[in-house]
């Protein structure tokens, strides 16, 4: 399923050496690694707490979430194997080996294969590089994964008028589209979505992201 632009960068080990696999996706990663964490504990995540990671990337947050959790309790997901072996290679060097992260490269969020129900997911920086479909195969596979209670949260790029087609400016010349990556999406969008799913939604909006990315939640009712 070769339909996100990160499925075709390949890093080589000198690129990972330079620190290239840090500003393929997305740069700024000091600063957008801690907030993902700080916002995860805010909501409640706890050591204990199982955690899956969707479109983990080179673990910009999952560095954090690796040594915040207890052993074995990280699993991380993307589709670009480059950006999965530079992940473990930030293991590695932080020496963070030894508390055992799960990291799989997938492209069709195929979350069964951790063989485990999780309380908490996040997907930072993914929806926004997804048509609807995909999307929806993502929300299908996470209401499948989710303990009871369990919380998946996502962002995007969201767009004020449902029928508004034309580009909207970003910031720092980004612009985003109605139908080609990066895409933006009215709110309502998820909500249809999720029609027929044991999910419950929840918009929350501001997080702080500096590119203005907008946070949502889906909770796994029963």
């Amino acid at each position: 399923m070769n339909w996100n632009k990160y499925y075709r960068i390949k890093l080589t080990d000198q690129d990972v050496i330079n620190g290239r696999h840090r500003k393929v996706v997305g740069g700024r990663w000091k600063e957008l690694g801690k907030l993902q964490w700080k916002f995860m504990v805010d909501q409640g995540l706890q050591p204990g707490h199982m955690l899956l990671d969707v479109g983990c990337g080179s673990l910009r947050g999952g560095l954090h979430f690796i040594r915040y959790l207890n052993e074995g309790h990280y699993c991380g997901m993307d589709l670009n194997r480059s950006l999965i072996k530079a992940g473990k290679t930030e293991v590695a060097n932080s020496g963070l080996l030894k508390k055992r992260p799960r990291l799989l490269t997938e492209d069709q969020f195929r979350f069964d294969r951790f063989n485990q129900k999780f309380d908490w997911a996040l997907a930072v920086s993914v929806f926004t590089h997804l048509p609807i479909n995909v999307i929806q195969r993502c929300l299908i596979n996470i209401e499948r994964s989710l303990k009871k209670r369990g919380k998946f949260y996502a962002t995007f790029f969201e767009s004020g008028d449902r029928f508004n087609l034309d580009p909207i400016p970003r910031w720092n010349k980004i612009v985003t589209h109605f139908d080609q990556d990066p895409y933006h999406y009215h709110v309502s969008v998820f909500k249809h979505m999720i029609e027929g799913l044991d999910l419950r939604f929840t918009y929350i909006g501001d997080w702080g992201h500096p590119r203005n990315q907008k946070m949502i939640c889906f909770e796994k009712r029963k």
